[in-house]
């Protein structure tokens, strides 16, 4: 049973990003931000730093996959986004002392990426004509402030339980 536990809280994310935008559609009355969700990938970023690298990178790219399929036209983009940045997030904690604070800066490290990434990428493939100074402070900011929430609420019980995990899986 315990090894479902992991899948299932990935499968939550990965729907919780759509369901965020369902009942919680914009901040357009207040003004003109755009929340864009990135629970999956804040998971996988914590994935990435206290569970196994080689396990993670393979739920990021199917989930990228899967991301790709449901919420974009483009196939690709985030099948290679995830798990790069899982990667470089894994890389940053040999160098980082891992806590609290190290996990969050590198969490907002890798959303900023991703986030600024797909922007490039809508800019050239799409000829979006969205300036970089409304796309800063009216999506990037906005979006890394919600997720950096998401991250505080559930870095603890989520990080606590992936050690406890990473110890039975090495136990058996």
């Amino acid at each position: 049973m315990k090894r479902f536990i992991l899948p299932l809280v990935t499968v939550v994310c990965f729907y919780a990003d759509s369901l965020y935008v369902e009942f919680f559609p914009s901040f357009s009355l207040i003004s003109d931000w755009v929340v864009t969700p990135r629970f999956l990938l804040v998971v996988l970023i914590l994935m990435g730093i206290y569970y196994y690298r080689n396990v993670t990178l393979i739920y990021a790219a199917i989930f990228g996959l899967l991301f790709d399929i449901y919420y974009t036209g483009l196939i690709g983009v985030y099948l290679f986004l995830f798990p790069i940045s899982i990667y470089i997030a894994s890389k940053m904690t040999k160098v980082l002392q891992i806590n609290v604070f190290t996990a969050g800066l590198i969490t907002i490290v890798m959303l900023s990426l991703v986030e600024i990434l797909v922007y490039v990428l809508n800019l050239f493939l799409f000829n979006v004509q969205v300036a970089t100074s409304p796309f800063v402070f009216d999506r990037l900011l906005p979006t890394l402030f919600m997720n950096l929430v998401f991250y505080l609420l559930i870095f603890f019980p989520f990080t606590i339980w992936l050690q406890k995990r990473k110890k039975e899986v090495n136990d058996e």
